[in-house]
């Protein structure tokens, strides 16, 4: 599963000290720890496993990328975004939109969106070719980056296959027979 946790393994980490320092006038004000998971997979059509990576993406099918969000932190938090970007090769049908934002993100809530894209026609255009490309989202608090996680989705048109079968295997088979003919010649003209 490619979870992302911020933590301190991600620049823009969102860890900060649970002490309590008194304010003037009296009370005291405190900083809790926050941070998030998120998580992109990708799916063809509406059934089946989500994943990593999908292949074999056609003409006419419909990829769903599902965008998970966890508050894995201490406290409750508000002004909370992400942000798709859909590779330029891909158009959204439908789902949620490439940026969502959302409050009141409880400590251990999960939120799920779904984005639905389609590979634009102009891709399969061209004959014998195999493309992935790499569909990225972002997770903001208060517009401060929290993290990030990808899906990769691939596809391909193969229409002109390399001629096989015997005509082929007898014009390989005749050249290697000649080859070592004429290698058993020129050893016998050097001996």
């Amino acid at each position: 599963m490619s979870a992302l946790i911020v933590g301190v393994l991600v620049s823009g980490t969102a860890y900060a000290e649970g002490d309590c320092e008194p304010t003037y006038g009296g009370g005291e004000k405190c900083v809790f720890n926050k941070s998030f998971e998120i998580e992109k997979e990708a799916r063809i059509g509406d059934s089946g496993d989500f994943k990593d990576k999908v292949t074999g993406v056609e003409e006419d099918d419909t990829v769903q990328f599902r965008i998970r969000i966890k508050n894995v932190g201490d406290i409750e938090v508000d002004e909370m975004k992400y942000e798709d970007f859909l590779p330029e090769e891909m158009e959204r049908v439908g789902g949620n939109g490439l940026t969502e934002e959302w409050n009141d993100f409880e400590p251990d809530e999960r939120v799920e969106f779904i984005i639905k894209a389609k590979i634009k026609e102009s891709e399969f255009d061209r004959k014998n070719f195999d493309k992935c490309i790499v569909n990225k989202v972002e997770l903001t608090y208060k517009d401060d980056f929290e993290g990030s996680d990808t899906a990769t989705v691939c596809y391909s048109e193969v229409t002109d296959l390399p001629e096989t079968g015997a005509g082929s295997t007898v014009a390989v088979t005749l050249l290697g027979l000649g080859l070592a003919v004429a290698g058993t010649l020129s050893k016998r003209k050097i001996s």
